[in-house]
C-alpha cells in the first residue's frame, strides 16, 4: 500500500488532486536540483580560488624564505652596507660578542662603541650618516 486512502479506481477528482499533488512534488524536486547544482558550481569556483590562494601562498612563502636566507629581509631607502642591519639576524637583536665577530672585518672602527645598544631604525640610519666620533653620543636612541 502506498499509504493514500483511495480505492481503485480512483474518482476523477481523487485523480486530479494526487496528479496535482504529484506535479507540486516534481516541481519541488526539480527547484530542490537547481539549488543542488548551483552550490556544486559555486563550490567548484570556491575550489578553483581556494587553490590558487594556496599556490599564491607557496610563492609568498618561498619568497619570505629567500629574503631570510639572504640576510636581507627589511631595506630602507638606498641600500648601503649599514642596511644589513635591517635582516633578521640583527634588528631588535642586542649587540653582542658573536654579531661583533662576524662583522668586525668590515667595521672595526664603530663596532666597540654599539655594544649593550638595541639595534633600531634611529641606530641604523644614525650610523649610516654620521662619523665616527658622532657614535658615542647616541646612547639614548637605543
Amino acid at each position: 500500500s502506498s499509504g493514500i486512502n483511495a480505492e481503485w479506481p480512483l474518482r476523477p477528482g481523487e485523480k486530479s488532486s494526487l496528479e496535482l499533488s504529484l506535479n507540486k512534488t516534481r516541481t519541488d524536486l526539480f527547484k530542490v536540483q537547481e539549488r543542488f547544482d548551483s552550490t556544486q558550481e559555486e563550490l567548484v569556483a570556491t575550489e578553483g580560488e581556494l587553490n590558487e590562494t594556496r599556490s599564491d601562498l607557496q610563492e609568498t612563502k618561498m619568497e619570505l624564505r629567500n629574503l631570510t636566507e639572504s640576510k636581507c629581509a627589511l631595506k630602507k631607502g638606498n641600500l648601503t652596507k649599514w642596511d644589513m642591519f635591517y635582516s633578521p639576524e640583527y634588528y631588535n637583536k642586542t649587540f653582542t660578542r658573536t654579531i661583533y665577530q662576524q662583522l668586525t672585518s668590515t667595521w672595526d672602527s664603530i663596532s666597540n662603541r654599539l655594544f649593550g645598544m638595541t639595534i633600531t631604525d634611529k641606530v641604523i640610519e644614525l650610523i649610516k650618516h654620521l662619523d665616527d666620533d658622532q657614535i658615542d653620543h647616541c646612547e639614548e636612541l637605543s
